[in-house]
């Protein structure tokens, strides 16, 4: 498991990212941030729901949906947002600090 994969998951069909660190791996739960369709809403707080491309779709991160899931609520990884490491950290620290 690697931070900033998105998953599939197993009910429901939606998509987590995870932003769990790689050394907290063994764990047997991962810190997850539903990503949701961006179908034509604009988020209301542009730094806290950025919007990243995965498979062609735009999708929104609900970063106010952070949750703790277990390891087995994840399905495949379907992307990686590594690359968006400072948009994801950036909503996280306007989530937990307000800035």
């Amino acid at each position: 498991m690697a931070r900033f994969d998105v998953y599939a998951e197993r009910e429901g069909g939606g998509l987590v990212l995870d932003c769990q660190a790689d050394l907290l791996s063994v764990l047997e739960t991962r810190f997850v941030v539903p990503l949701m369709p961006l179908a034509g809403v604009r988020p209301p707080f542009p730094r806290l729901n950025p919007v990243f491309t995965v498979g062609g779709r735009d999708l929104v991160m609900v970063t106010q949906g952070a949750a703790s899931i277990g390891t087995r609520s994840l399905g495949p990884v379907v992307a990686s947002l590594a690359k968006e490491q400072p948009a994801i950290m950036n909503a996280l620290d306007m989530l937990m600090i307000g800035f």
